[in-house]
């Protein structure tokens, strides 16, 4: 069925609002079907009459490449740049020149920080940097092997594609026709595409590449000799081989046409130039991708694309874990974590793990792996402090230090238990414990109930998280009410936070838990001055929210109109403690619910929001609208 744009307006995928990533421009004599998909979406977007375009940061495509090589020179004052020949280079360029080997890199750019951000003290000298995509020209190349030139000579390091060999390759022979001293290597890392296939072309170069950068920086700032820096690097890339995957295609900023996978596709051994991978399947978990690509990297049997040949008893491997530009470091740690365990379980002796982004595809959503055999000895030096040299370069991870363990677990209990001694045992005595017990799971089923409509208004105002945070805390409590003893009030409200707090996340947890602590307080202090020191009144719970209240009230700002579920907490518990009436208390409840439709936001993510937005919206606050549900349950609980 298509969807019109005003439906695009609260649509998210994956979290991400649909429309802050992508143009819709209506067509007028055509129709389009379209899908966009970030990550692993849920479900299928089908869009009629709808134009779809990716949006980017920029001023004009065609100058997106200089721009940000100034802004990287601008935050970085140890670099300096040739303007004409996107060449970036370090400032003491002659007191380095004099010393050591000089290294460049470069190519395309969309594949930040390499290569520019590599430049720094112990890497790279300098790098040149082409269009998107596209290699730069021999005369910037030439530009750049002038400005580094040293008597000690020059070290090329590029990456396997056609153009970048080419154009280097002529550079480099200018320059030594003018009398430099410079070795070219070129990496190749690649197993997604075999020896068959690949042919005289060879791997493509990816991720390896930095390892590169780093280790022939480091045998450089060292003293080496050209013939010792090239043999690093050469060393590296003979033994690093490098597989990705990614779940769908970059967009090119300027570009008008966006190639895409299915809503349920993902791509294996796919390049860094947006080009499509080895092979496609459909969309799996993290931990089947990982030993999919680790496979792939460590089969021997397979002769095609058995290049790294380790001998697991006495050879380590570094681990380098490569963002390809578009997923957040909260799965790149999942990827790390699924690569890590993998290799241990293979009885794979890792020497480090480097996880970060290094090499990408502009925004590609995808991972690399990269596996570097460390050799037992490495001449006169300690391969692995080659790794450990600190670099002065923006794009490099100096916290990588050698060692690698899976026993980071701390098992010691107790640390976060919340279980407190009441200072009154006998206060807040509950005559009918299974009447509260049913109550409460009224109001939790009532919630889950709810959970939807709660969601969709939190989707448009809101992250999208607030109905089922209330949901996970409401079948948390449905699971736990059993085994709760609800023959004392306090203690059982106290059991009930303790359980909230462990299964229910987000604001609406601590705003919930601050209450029912403060509330077990009340209840005994509001007990204690009846008789029989019992929590069977009405009286005595409305004394006893009155304080959970005022409480809660000195953690946060909000108030009664401030568009929050203050809006129906704060009436609910006054009424209640006014009238000494649970119908009345609810009916104040839900006017102040229906109040937060016409709100202006000044609290929670919707204050984020234009205030035009939130009144156009017309919807309430769903924390509000949570509460409410909560409440309007345990009523009927109470009632039946």
């Amino acid at each position: 069925m298509p969807v019109t744009s005003q439906h695009l307006q609260h649509l998210k995928v994956d979290g991400i609002p649909l429309l802050s990533t992508l143009t819709i421009t209506p067509l007028v004599s055509s129709s389009t079907c379209s899908t966009r998909q970030h990550g692993i979406p849920q479900d299928w977007l089908i869009i009629s009459n709808i134009k779809i375009t990716v949006k980017h940061l920029m001023n004009d495509p065609k100058d997106v490449v200089i721009e940000s090589l100034k802004g990287l020179c601008y935050t970085n004052p140890h670099l300096r740049l040739l303007e004409n020949e996107k060449v970036v280079y370090s400032s003491d360029i002659d007191a380095i020149a004099k010393k050591q080997v000089t290294i460049i890199s470069g190519g395309g750019a969309g594949h930040e920080p390499a290569h520019a951000a590599f430049v720094g003290e112990n890497m790279l000298t300098g790098a040149v940097s082409g269009q998107v995509f596209a290699s730069p020209s021999a005369g910037q190349i030439l530009a750049a092997l002038r400005k580094v030139r040293s008597p000690h000579g020059t070290l090329v390091i590029i990456k396997n594609y056609t153009g970048d060999c080419l154009h280097f390759g002529l550079a480099v022979e200018r320059a030594k026709a003018e009398g430099m001293n410079i070795e070219m290597v070129v990496v190749g890392d690649d197993v997604a595409v075999g020896r068959e296939k690949g042919g005289l072309v060879g791997r493509r170069g990816l991720a390896a590449t930095v390892l590169v950068h780093k280790v022939a920086g480091a045998v450089a700032a060292q003293g080496g000799s050209l013939t010792q820096v090239r043999d690093a690097a050469k060393y590296v890339i003979e033994h690093s081989a490098t597989c990705s995957v990614s779940l769908d295609h970059c967009h090119v900023p300027g570009s008008s046409s966006f190639a895409s996978l299915g809503v349920d596709e993902m791509e294996w051994g796919t390049g860094i130039h947006n080009e499509p991978g080895a092979k496609k399947s459909g969309v799996v978990d993290v931990k089947t991708i990982v030993k999919e690509l680790l496979f792939t990297i460590l089969d021997e049997n397979d002769k095609d694309r058995a290049y790294l040949n380790l001998n697991k008893e006495n050879e380590k491997i570094v681990l380098l874990v490569n963002n390809l530009g578009g997923i957040p470091v909260l799965e790149l740690g999942v990827v790390a974590k699924e690569a890590a365990e993998y290799l241990a379980e293979n009885n794979i002796e890792v020497e480090r793990i480097i996880s970060g982004t290094f090499m990408t595809s502009l925004n590609m959503p995808g991972a690399s792996l990269t596996l570097l055999k460390v050799p037992k000895t490495y001449g006169d030096l300690d391969f692995s402090s080659l790794l450990d040299l600190p670099v002065g370069a923006p794009g490099w991870l100096n916290n990588s230090r050698r060692g690698f363990s899976l026993d980071v677990l701390d098992h010691t209990t107790g640390l976060s238990d919340m279980s407190v001694e009441l200072s009154n045992k006998t206060a807040g005595k509950i005559a009918n414990p299974s009447a509260v017990a049913d109550a409460l799971r009224a109001g939790a089923e009532n919630i889950i109930a709810h959970e939807p409509e709660i969601t969709h208004y939190d989707t448009i105002l809101g992250d999208g998280d607030c109905g089922q945070t209330l949901k996970e805390g409401s079948n948390a409590l449905i699971a736990a009410l059993s085994s709760i003893d609800f023959s004392s009030g306090p203690s059982a409200i106290l059991a009930i936070s303790d359980l909230l707090d462990t299964n229910m996340g987000g604001t609406s947890a601590a705003i919930y838990c601050i209450f029912l602590n403060a509330l077990a307080i009340g209840l005994v202090n509001a007990s204690c001055n009846t008789a029989d020191q019992s929590a069977g009144s009405v009286a005595v719970w409305a004394e006893a929210l009155k304080q959970a209240l005022d409480s809660l009230m000195k953690y946060t700002p909000a108030r009664e109109g401030d568009r929050t579920m203050m809006d129906v907490l704060i009436p609910f518990i006054n009424t209640l403690h006014q009238t000494q009436s649970v119908d009345q208390a609810i009916e104040a409840a839900k006017q102040g619910a229906e109040k937060t439709k016409t709100m202006r936001a000044k609290l929670g993510r919707a204050s984020y929001v234009n205030d035009e937005s939130v009144k156009s919206a017309a919807v309430p606050d769903a924390g509000a609208w949570g509460l409410l549900a909560l409440l309007t349950g345990i009523q009927k609980g109470l009632a039946q």
